[in-house]
């Protein structure tokens, strides 16, 4: 009996010990996901600014300025939509990966000997 006490505490931990680091992986993922679309968002918005400073400091007609940076504000505009949605994505993306991340952990501990021992002993008192 102490053996099998031994081997459910033994499973249990090491089933612990396997969720953490797939939520760690997880975790980690999400991270450098996120970082390159900071990177990409950084990247062309300091772009967007030499490019509005280049167009106030080489034009000589102030109304050929003003519909260059109309057309700069929309081009950048669209870009930044566009990182939204990408955004938008990988947190999407990461919620299906913790409910799947979920889903496993509450098998788990639905099939777990100990905690089928402990919802008995509860019942039982």
């Amino acid at each position: 009996m102490q053996k099998q006490i031994l081997s459910s505490i033994e499973k249990f931990n090491k089933s612990m010990i396997d969720s953490a680091k797939a939520l760690g992986e997880i975790n980690l993922r999400t991270l450098e996901r996120l970082t390159e679309r900071q990177i990409e968002v950084t990247s062309d918005y300091l772009d967007g600014g030499i490019k509005q400073l280049k167009l106030v400091g080489e034009s000589k007609d102030p109304q050929g300025v003003l519909s260059a940076q109309s057309k700069l504000a929309t081009e950048y505009g669209e870009k930044f939509v566009e990182h939204a949605k990408k955004t938008a994505e990988i947190f999407a993306e990461t919620k299906a990966e913790l409910t799947d991340w979920v889903e496993e952990g509450m098998k788990a501990v639905g099939s777990n000997p100990l905690t089928k021992e402990a919802t008995v002993t509860k019942k039982a008192a």
